[in-house]
């Protein structure tokens, strides 16, 4: 299936109020599904992944017409999708604060091997957690999204070479956090 270019969207939306639900529908159906699996990463939970991304879409559609396409469109959807994922978790941390600490799990015998999929996954996602905010964002979009550093830079507002010294910081500390979860240290 072909989809519209981000400028017929645009045009559609912003010059024919008649073709404002056909250019919305455009747009879900264009990066629904991939904004879905953005805020996914984030939120690790189905209900409020499809919770946020509607605010996302609802957004999207209100400040629509003042979309002003110094970006593309997926860049300045994404930088909505990713502020909305990081506000869903900050309000969800007021109601649960829990410690990373608290499930920290200890592999002591070698004769265990190496840890599934599964507890990798959970570790590198608590690592993750752990980050400053910032340092959070520019470790998603560099190592899950595989953006450019220039990409990023557009998304976030910050420059190149402040999003290479933070990526290679939070790098540093994911891989720290998940050595000390799982008894690696040198």
């Amino acid at each position: 299936m072909t989809h519209p270019e981000d400028h017929e969207i645009v045009e559609w939306f912003t010059q024919h109020a008649s073709l404002k639900e056909k250019a919305f529908t455009a747009l879900t159906l264009k990066y629904g599904e991939r904004l879905y699996f953005h805020i996914y990463r984030y939120l690790k939970n189905h209900e409020d992944t499809n919770d946020v991304l509607q605010n996302v879409l609802v957004k999207a559609y209100r400040n629509l017409d003042g979309f002003n396409q110094e970006s593309g469109l997926y860049t300045w959807l994404y930088r909505i999708a990713t502020n909305e994922a990081l506000n869903y978790i900050q309000a969800n941390k007021r109601h649960t604060s829990s410690s990373i600490d608290n499930g920290m799990i200890q592999i002591t015998d070698s004769s265990v091997g190496l840890p599934d999929a599964e507890v990798i996954e959970k570790h590198l996602n608590d690592a993750i957690r752990s980050l400053p905010e910032k340092q959070a964002i520019v470790f998603h979009l560099r190592y899950f999204d595989e953006l450019p550093f220039a990409e990023i830079a557009r998304i976030t507002g910050t420059s190149e070479g402040g999003l290479k010294a933070s990526y290679h910081i939070a790098r540093q500390k994911v891989e720290d956090f998940i050595r000390r979860r799982l008894n690696l240290l040198d």
